[in-house]
């Protein structure tokens, strides 16, 4: 059983908990357990069976695509008081995990084990309507990354995503050339040509795992 405190955190980050009766709760929170992992440590492979379903108490969690080759493309990212969308899909059809899910940030999770998940939760309508809310963020997020892959140019996506790293100001970024190219889901070697080509603009100066941007205005103009 959870301690008091662990049960108002939870009830604080996910209010729809706080509809169940007594007795689910009891359930719920008895069979829960809570989890605390590191960064880079790995949640679920791709095409394993989903034993839990993460709540997510602290930390991050990014869902991402494998190819054949070994390149990787984010498809979205789980946060604080948000549970894995894709675990979700999982316990509602039966079938096995259809992407990877790693922690990017040290997190602390609250597991639930799927078959409480299927005699509490999934019969709840706050908690379907919980879910629908969630679905349709995440949906609109990924969509809009396969948008920009399929229809905007490269330098332009590295260009705003930089600024948006930034907030449209000067500023580091802590992220190595093969890491942004997970997530701007392109080859590493595309964006160390482009960095260098914004180098060479003066827009950014580059250091090792760091990007530095000297001119968010002059990246601007590099959209216009």
């Amino acid at each position: 059983m959870l301690s008091k405190e662990q049960i108002q955190r939870l009830d604080r980050l996910f209010p729809v908990l706080t509809k169940l009766n007594t007795k689910d709760r009891d359930i719920l929170f008895s069979a829960g357990q809570i989890a605390e992992l590191p960064d880079e440590q790995m949640l679920m492979q791709q095409s394993h069976q989903c034993q839990f379903v993460p709540f997510v108490l602290s930390g991050v969690l990014r869902i991402y695509k494998l190819s054949p080759n070994g390149r990787e493309m984010t498809l979205y990212r789980t946060l604080m008081g948000e549970t894995c969308l894709a675990s979700i899909a999982c316990q509602l059809t039966g079938d096995e995990f259809p992407a990877m899910a790693q922690v990017e940030e040290a997190a602390e999770l609250f597991m639930v084990p799927s078959k409480v998940y299927h005699e509490i939760l999934d019969k709840q309508l706050a908690w379907k309507d919980f879910l629908i809310n969630s679905m349709y963020s995440h949906l609109i997020e990924t969509m809009q990354t396969l948008e920009a892959v399929a229809f905007d140019r490269t330098d332009n996506r590295l260009v705003h995503w930089l600024l948006e790293q930034t907030h449209d100001k000067p500023g580091t970024i802590r992220y190595t050339h093969e890491a942004i190219a997970v997530e701007l889901g392109t080859a590493r070697e595309v964006v160390s040509r482009l960095l260098g080509e914004l180098k060479a603009e003066g827009a950014v100066q580059l250091g090792r795992g760091r990007i530095e941007v000297i001119s968010p205005a002059r990246l601007k103009q590099m959209l216009e």
